[in-house]
């Protein structure tokens, strides 16, 4: 017979699925720190840059239509929909034991990086059905390690300020990474002139056997933590028990509407570029500016946090971002030197992973006593999912929006009014939704934080 909820929750305060040793509960070491943010390279690298250059380069290759490229990587998303939470579920109950995240992630990078080898040698040359198994092979390798590797940060942290000091490492080293990434390309096209698409691919994706032994070595010197596959209150009482956690569906919220105005930025971002600012040959030096940005301000964001708290300081990224693309409605960036500082304060926002994964690795244990068992890699793999589908919802609306004014990318200048104001707002009103998400879940997060002190003295 299933005990009652209130035991669960008290069964699960003693065995929580990460628990470690007490001489392990001081705060984070700073090689800790370091080796877990560098095993993050992998999946940093064959992020947002790989869906830049993938789509093209497929398309380039003629062996399928272009109309079918983009139904190639609308599936391989809705797949993304279905697998996260079961690589999540996955990770958190099948393998566990001490270093059971260590052993998902190895298990993940084998085949991870030879679909990588096949997709960039010959995967522009495949049919539509070799190359979509091909893909979900491909992201599903990457969801396993990239799973794995979060929710083993959510079990070396003790308190807040280790979440933000973890996290936040581990987004300026993706900064670095990303910024390497994207200089590949244009480094092969400097050292090799005419150099094709596939050879800019191959530049790039390059990077990822240096990201590889880098990672190797950092994995064997992060502390192994403890998985405990519990029972738990049965799927139902525990999607109940969800639903009612209202930090935990706040964050889900937050994590959708900052990815929604990350992704309406990045998808306008060429075709602002080209018709507002009239540098559509230096679109690719403003991306990168963006990049560097995130790298100089992550190391200051994760010290704010630290000292601040995390919602507040997201609210504060927000509104910052919001407020610079609502100040170029009333004056525009001019000249190459104006935009480039423009793009580099721009990426200074693009931070927000950094507080979503650090205030999701703070709920994870008031998750687990309600649920009555740890779920940290299934909710990092919702938290992942939220993103996604928040970046896919931004390039459906801002292309629709695009169609809705008559913006034509071959004459751009018609449209450029209509097409600065979608730039500015629509992730402004996005940001801003999000910061009234953000206030109710600060409330909520001091209001559990205020009965957790009062329950021991009943």
């Amino acid at each position: 017979m299933r005990p009652p909820f209130r035991e669960c929750r008290i069964l699960a305060s003693t065995a929580l699925p990460s628990a470690a040793p007490v001489a392990d509960t001081a705060a984070l070491r700073p090689r800790t720190v370091a080796a877990y943010a560098a095993t993050a390279g992998p999946t940093v690298i064959l992020g947002l840059p790989f869906s830049v250059y993938l789509p093209p380069y497929i398309a380039a290759g003629g062996a399928i239509p272009v109309a079918l490229v983009g139904l190639l990587f609308s599936l391989t998303t809705i797949w993304d929909g279905i697998v996260d939470p079961l690589i999540g579920t996955m990770v958190d109950r099948v393998r566990t034991g001490v270093g059971a995240h260590r052993r998902w992630m190895l298990v993940a990078l084998l085949p991870l990086s030879l679909l990588l080898f096949a997709l960039v040698t010959v995967g522009d040359q495949l049919p539509f059905a070799a190359l979509f198994l091909m893909m979900v092979l491909f992201y599903s390798s990457y969801s396993l390690y990239e799973v794995a590797q979060l929710s083993w940060g959510s079990a070396l942290v003790r308190s807040p300020a280790d979440s933000a000091l973890l996290y936040g490492m581990r987004d300026w080293f993706a900064k670095i990474a990303l910024i390497l990434a994207f200089a590949a390309p244009a480094a092969a096209q400097l050292l090799f002139p005419g150099v094709g698409l596939q050879g800019r691919i191959m530049a790039y994706a390059s990077l990822f056997l240096l990201m590889v032994p880098i990672a190797l070595f950092a994995i064997r010197r992060v502390p192994p933590r403890d998985v405990v596959a519990e029972p738990g209150i049965g799927w139902r009482h525990e999607i109940r028990v969800s639903l009612s956690f209202r930090p935990l569906m706040l964050l889900l919220g937050v994590q959708f509407l900052n990815s929604f105005a990350f992704g309406s930025l990045t998808s306008l971002f060429i075709f602002f570029a080209a018709a507002v600012l009239d540098l559509d040959g230096q679109s690719a030096v403003l991306l990168f500016a963006s990049f560097v940005g995130g790298a100089l301000a992550s190391p200051v964001w994760t010290l704010l946090a630290r000292r601040f708290g995390k919602p507040p300081m997201m609210i504060v990224m927000g509104l910052l971002i919001s407020g610079l693309l609502v100040a170029t409605l009333a004056q525009e960036p001019r000249g190459l030197g104006q935009a480039a500082g423009f793009s580099l304060a721009l990426g200074t926002g693009f931070v927000g992973l950094l507080f979503t994964y650090s205030m999701l690795a703070d709920l994870i244990p008031r998750d687990a006593e309600r649920c009555g068992r740890g779920r940290s890699a299934f909710l990092f793999a919702l938290l992942n999912l939220m993103q996604k589908f928040g970046v896919a919802a931004a390039i459906a609306v801002s292309y629709a929006a695009l169609d809705l004014v008559g913006f034509d990318p071959q004459n751009g200048k018609a449209a450029a009014r209509e097409l600065h104001l979608l730039f500015a707002v629509l992730p402004t009103s996005s940001w801003i939704v999000m910061t009234g998400l953000l206030l109710l879940m600060q409330r909520e997060m001091g209001r559990t934080a205020a009965l957790a002190i009062a329950a021991p003295r009943k």
